[in-house]
């Protein structure tokens, strides 16, 4: 995407990574509670957990005429490519760049990976504290992901009881009422390679490189917030859950490096593309990406279950937004 322009390249990479991005967002956003009650003083629960979003069909494909791509390069086999979260298929969309006569830059869009439904686990430990007020903290430690680079997250969230401030059911029972609000960030840094060789063969250009390209790395960082108002029914056994409210998530993707690309240079051809050294894009992206992740065109609406067998505990719930979400969990917990 790099070898026709950088602009359009922020564009065809917004378009095509922003499935999994939302999907992992509204991942984040999830799971954060499974009852409006908060713990009494100094009470906890530590509760490892799994949420999978669900990419809805409209974001499996995207139409690459609609993204305004500055430079006007030439489709072949149409222009509805699959998004990360498509299908996989031999037949792709190609765009080819030319100054004149000259192709300078070709290549067919990427694959889509046939994953529709994204999970992500979770770990959090909740504390209650002082005016029926619960804090909680979620961490997933940076793992490396072999040659590929590493992951990892963290959040906090604090839930409020809401119940405590109302006269009319102050002292109902088993009824709860509580609101809430969560940040969650998750940070993937990614090695990556594309030396010269990959755009000499693409296209036939002639390499005039020296220097090395081994310095090429990816960082993506996706930001999950969400504020909801919890309802819960708690008895003994089993408690019933559901709040409604809002989700948004953010994202950044920095590639950092020396990238070669191909250019017309007169002085050398004026029959083929040229790589050189001098042509190379540094540090090209650093791009933001931001959606509502379902709270624009759709409430977040959640229900759920809980059951309790003494301090252990076992919770499902749903989530309907632009990209649902099913989460389930299983924890410890006291007071």
């Amino acid at each position: 995407m790099l070898s026709g322009s950088k602009d359009d390249a922020q564009k065809l990479m917004e378009a095509y990574l922003k499935p999994y991005t939302n999907a992992f967002g509204a991942d984040l956003n999830s799971a954060w509670y499974n009852t409006a009650k908060p713990h009494k003083l100094l009470g906890f629960d530590l509760t490892a957990s799994i949420s999978a979003a669900f990419v809805p069909s409209a974001d499996k494909t995207y139409d690459l005429k609609s993204l305004g791509l500055s430079t006007n390069p030439t489709f072949t086999n149409g222009t509805i490519a699959p998004t990360i979260a498509g299908s996989k298929t031999d037949v792709r969309p190609s765009l080819e760049y030319k100054a004149g006569t000259v192709t300078y830059a070709k290549f067919q869009t990427p694959n889509g990976t046939g994953w529709s439904i994204i999970p992500a686990p979770m770990f959090q430990l909740g504390l209650g504290l002082i005016k029926e007020t619960d804090v909680t903290v979620r961490l997933v430690p940076t793992m490396k992901l072999g040659d590929f680079g590493s992951v990892g997250l963290w959040g906090v969230g604090l839930k409020h009881s809401l119940k405590q401030w109302i006269p009319g059911i102050k002292m109902a029972p088993f009824f709860n009422l509580s609101a809430f609000l969560g940040y969650t960030k998750m940070t993937v840094d990614g090695n990556i390679s594309f030396p010269p060789e990959f755009y000499v063969s693409n296209i036939n250009a002639i390499d005039q490189t020296t220097l090395p390209y081994d310095n090429q790395k990816t960082q993506m960082v996706i930001k999950g917030f969400t504020g909801n108002i919890v309802a819960s029914f708690d008895i003994p056994v089993i408690t019933f859950y559901g709040a409604v409210g809002f989700a948004t998530t953010s994202t950044s993707l920095k590639l950092t490096g020396d990238y070669p690309i191909a250019k017309i240079d007169p002085s050398v051809s004026l029959t083929q593309a040229v790589v050189k050294d001098s042509y190379k894009l540094v540090d090209p992206i650093n791009m933001k990406m931001s959606s509502s992740s379902g709270s624009t065109t759709k409430p977040r609406l959640n229900l759920g279950i809980k059951f309790k067998m003494a301090i252990i505990h076992i919770h499902f719930d749903y989530t309907y937004a632009n990209y649902s979400v099913v989460s389930a969990g299983l924890g410890i917990s006291f007071r």
